[in-house]
């Protein structure tokens, strides 16, 4: 089911949006969708205490919002999943390595989670978060 309407939005975010479109080789409404569906992903089958958790982040001051948007994955938590993921490629994994996978996917998606809206919360404030 598709539904139309019609959106204001600046000139100069139209623009960029029909080079993203050439460039792409695609129709720019095809971009359009991508983008929102990229930036409005589904909640449906993510976790309460998750989707309470990326919801808490909207009390949280520009400041707050940066330190989200720059945290990560604990770096051995990374490893083992990186670990996890190879291992996976080459064997069945014991049961486990399973649930370690499990868990370590969880996590990395709801630090990705926290990551995207926070930067969708910088932006809606004017502040966009800078990849320098």
């Amino acid at each position: 089911m598709t539904s139309s309407t019609t959106v204001q939005i600046p000139q100069t975010l139209y623009q960029r949006l029909e080079h993203a479109a050439a460039r792409l080789q695609k129709p720019v409404m095809d971009i359009l969708v991508e983008t929102l569906q990229a930036a409005l992903p589904p909640v449906d089958d993510i976790p309460e205490h998750i989707k309470a958790e990326v919801a808490s982040l909207d009390t949280l001051d520009t400041v707050e919002l940066h330190e989200v948007a720059e945290s990560q994955m604990a770096g051995t938590d990374q490893d083992a999943l990186e670990y996890l993921l190879d291992l996976q490629a080459m064997r069945p994994l014991t049961a486990e390595e399973a649930a370690r996978l499990a868990s370590l996917r969880t996590e990395y998606g709801r630090v990705l989670l926290r990551k995207a809206r926070a930067f969708a919360l910088l932006a809606e404030r004017g502040q966009p978060y800078s990849f320098e």
